[in-house]
């Protein structure tokens, strides 16, 4: 049986494709909401943007279709921005759905990070770090615990989380 993994992909989209999304993403239109739960029992508030939850629910939905076409998605369990703001925080650690608990290759979580920056995502298993960086795809199996981590040095950290069922990268680097 094949075992969890992690990979990142840096420039990951076309630069044309990326610019386009950024644009609208950075936008003083683009809707934020608050959001309580990440996770059953999570104390903590963000600001997130839905992209899809069982079905689409932002207007915006067709701007990320570029990742999806990268990803190759099969079929689309969740996608939501996250919109981290400056502070020394890390979020707790968590699977993004009780579905998760269990390694299934099939499951798998990406966060595509929209800011460089010293905020990221980091594993609980390892305690591996991984910093946020402009076109950068992180991807794992779903069964990773994983928190994100707030910037200190920039004023905001945009990132695309989505879960899907697929198929592994066929491109990045294994980490």
């Amino acid at each position: 049986m094949e075992k969890p993994t992690r990979w990142i992909i840096d420039n990951f989209l076309p630069e044309d494709e990326l610019k386009i999304m950024e644009e609208i993403l950075y936008s003083p239109a683009f809707a934020w909401n608050t959001m309580d739960v990440v996770y059953r029992g999570d104390p903590d508030q963000r600001m997130v943007h839905n992209v899809f939850q069982e079905d689409v629910v932002s207007d915006h939905y067709r701007l990320f279709r570029p990742i999806l076409r990268e990803l190759k998605v099969e079929f689309i369990l969740k996608a939501k921005i996250n919109l981290d703001i400056k502070q020394k925080k890390t979020y707790k650690f968590h699977v993004d759905s009780p579905l998760f608990h269990e390694y299934n290759p099939a499951f798998l979580t990406g966060i595509f990070n929209f800011t460089d920056c010293n905020g990221g995502t980091l594993f609980k298993e390892d305690n591996k770090f991984i910093e946020s960086k402009r076109n950068r795809m992180v991807i794992f199996s779903s069964c990773f615990e994983h928190a994100g981590v707030c910037p200190t040095n920039e004023t905001f950290r945009y990132g695309l989380n989505i879960n899907w069922l697929g198929e592994k990268p066929v491109r990045g680097e294994k980490i």
